[in-house]
């Protein structure tokens, strides 16, 4: 009698067992739930996997000439003839390139965007950092950047006091900032050098 309990009592320890292997079965050959989300998120805002960046190919080094001088950020935005060549290309409804960089400081910790005009109301967007100078971290070299962001289109915001002010000349009134006038950024599929080059020719 003790015999045949002790049986009874594997076999229902051995059921048990059944739907936790089959469920653990069904995750190693992907056959249940899906891959976790590997944070990849271009906001930078996603959790995941860091450590490995999704990138683009590298629009910096596609040698567009820039339409405007290149704007820079330390305490403000200067100078000022650059961020008015930004404004009157804007107001233009051409096409164009724009670079700026955000220097804060104290060393050299900085960001670079490179902002293809479209036309449309749109820009395509890269941004590229780099940090070094500081105690802790190796010296400066000339073209220590890391990897480029991914490609983003974003809409271009003009004031409405932006045309008029252009129209008398105003000098403070007639300036676009890129740290202010771009909003609604996404990703979007690479761009090449050629589909630029193409998207900036004259028509």
């Amino acid at each position: 009698m003790k015999a045949h309990r002790l049986a009874w009592v594997a076999l229902l320890l051995v059921a048990a067992q059944v739907p936790f292997v089959a469920a653990c079965s069904g995750t190693v050959d992907g056959s249940g739930d899906p891959e976790p989300d590997t944070g990849n998120d271009p906001s930078g805002e996603g959790g995941g996997d860091v450590s490995a960046p999704e990138t683009a190919p590298d629009l910096f080094a596609c040698g567009l000439e820039l339409s405007c001088q290149k704007i820079s950020r330390h305490l403000g935005p200067e100078p000022r003839e650059a961020l008015e060549c930004a404004a009157r290309l804007l107001l233009s409804g051409g096409t164009g390139v724009i670079a700026a960089l955000d220097t804060p400081g104290p060393f050299i910790d900085e960001t670079e965007s490179l902002i293809v005009v479209l036309g449309d109301g749109t820009a395509l967007v890269q941004t590229r950092e780099r940090h070094c100078g500081a105690p802790d971290e190796p010296p400066c070299q000339p073209d220590t950047w890391e990897a480029p962001s991914l490609h983003q289109i974003c809409d271009v915001e003009i004031p409405e006091s932006l045309e008029e002010a252009c129209a008398e000349d105003s000098e403070e009134g007639c300036v676009w900032v890129p740290w202010s006038g771009l909003s609604n950024c996404q990703a979007v599929d690479d761009a090449a050098c050629t589909d630029i080059a193409d998207r900036l020719a004259p028509r």
